[in-house]
């Protein structure tokens, strides 16, 4: 566990790095963050030292804080009803703007076709797989 301070503002965070979250774009260990007023210091911390837009997530993998890119953040919660082809709960994203945003991030990163749908029992959007069209 980490504390930083820096003694010209009032940053006051610890993290830790993670045993199960990493980086999709270098592969390293997460930043992890035991609570939301951590996470929330050292985006402010990194925003303004490295001119970042960073926002704080909760991680439903490890239930800690991590930080993301704020073009890359797409609220979701998990769904009550709805389950994916793996088994687990599916996401639910509350506006289709961030269903549409998370499939196209998927689709650089991943190389996987996405589409959204309604959800039939909740208000929101969930993903699915594409179809293949012929």
């Amino acid at each position: 566990m980490v504390r930083k301070q820096n003694a010209n503002t009032r940053y006051s965070y610890s993290s830790k790095k993670s045993k199960t979250c990493y980086s999709s774009t270098k592969g390293t260990p997460l930043s992890a963050y035991c609570s939301l007023p951590d996470a929330e210091q050292a985006a402010d911390y990194a925003n303004i030292t490295y001119k970042s837009n960073l926002v704080p997530y909760k991680c439903a993998k490890c239930n800690d804080w991590h930080l993301s890119p704020g073009n890359r953040q797409t609220p979701s919660e998990t769904c009550t009803v709805c389950i994916s082809a793996n088994g687990k709960p599916k996401e639910l994203y509350t506006l289709q703007k961030d269903a549409k945003a998370r499939a196209e991030i998927l689709n650089k990163e991943q190389q996987v076709k996405l589409d959204i749908y309604k959800c039939p029992y909740n208000s929101g959007w969930h993903l699915t797989k594409s179809k293949l069209r012929r």
